[in-house]
């Protein structure tokens, strides 16, 4: 597994607008009366609380009279504002409000660099959506996982998610008996060996993340991005694979998967494969 994010642009418009789309399967969440957000979340914050009590970098994109409400989560190395955008800007042009958060252990966190654990990866979106739910109490919620960000959401899905529904963008979740026990094998030896060891991949598999040069050469640049993954955290991202393929059958909200036509990274057919398990519409 290669825990790089696919940022060709004609994925990402795909992603746009099919997000869109998926916003018909929710209904409004919860009715009655608007309710004030609670007092430890001002009404425009530049962080959520993680479930352990720090700050999670907060970057947002409210529509003007929002019809809907996405909370989006990166993938691996990423950070929120760094992934989300360009979508999210066109998102809010069409009446979608945007939270994206920064996941524990990367980005603008306190925490960069220092691997959570998969579960907890999982309890902090938990604690995000209800976050935001209580801020838009009568808008759907859509959780739009990204990569590894895809197997959280998945993976919290299975565990009282509180979202309308799921959108998994070229998901991180072929874990389970869909994963080859070769690369399970590796990165077990690995974290056991030596857990600090960070590889760069070079001059093992030839795999091009994206065909946008500009955006490669920027992520380089950008020292809120984590390059590259230790022992420990390609282990942890088998874990959180193996937490979304384990959570499939109950995720019983509607869900739609986006795959990248051009994508050299993920395993199509065992991601499909994990996909067809999930027991809301979509899955």
């Amino acid at each position: 597994m290669v825990p790089e994010p696919d940022r060709r642009d004609p994925w990402l418009s795909a992603w746009e607008l099919s997000a869109l789309a998926a916003l018909a399967l929710a209904g409004c969440a919860v009715g009655g009366a608007l309710q004030a957000p609670p007092a430890a979340l001002p009404p425009t914050p530049p962080h959520l609380a993680a479930a352990e009590g720090s700050a999670l970098t907060l970057a947002e994109w409210p529509a003007e009279a929002p019809k809907a409400v996405i909370l989006a989560v990166h993938g691996y190395g990423d950070y929120g504002a760094s992934t989300f955008t360009p979508a999210a800007e066109f998102w809010a042009a069409h009446g979608l409000t945007t939270y994206a958060y920064d996941q524990r252990g990367f980005g603008r966190n306190a925490s960069f660099g220092h691997w959570p654990g998969a579960a907890a990866l999982a309890v902090d979106l938990r604690g995000a959506a209800r976050q935001v739910r209580a801020r838009h109490p009568c808008l759907p919620l859509i959780v739009v996982g990204h990569s590894m960000g895809g197997g959280v959401a998945l993976a919290a899905a299975g565990q009282g998610l509180q979202a309308d529904g799921l959108v998994l963008a070229a998901p991180a979740i072929w874990g389970g008996a869909a994963m080859n026990p070769l690369h399970r094998l590796a990165a077990w030896g690995g974290a056991t060996l030596m857990p600090e060891h960070r590889f760069t991949g070079r001059g093992l598999v030839e795999i091009q993340a994206s065909d946008n040069i500009e955006v490669l050469r920027a992520l380089g640049r950008d020292p809120h991005y984590l390059r590259p993954p230790s022992a420990r955290e390609l282990l942890g991202l088998v874990r959180v694979a193996d937490m979304a393929a384990a959570a499939a059958p109950r995720a019983d909200r509607p869900a739609l998967l986006l795959l990248g036509a051009k994508d050299e990274i993920l395993p199509e057919a065992a991601v499909r494969r994990v996909f067809a398990r999930l027991a809301g519409p979509g899955g």
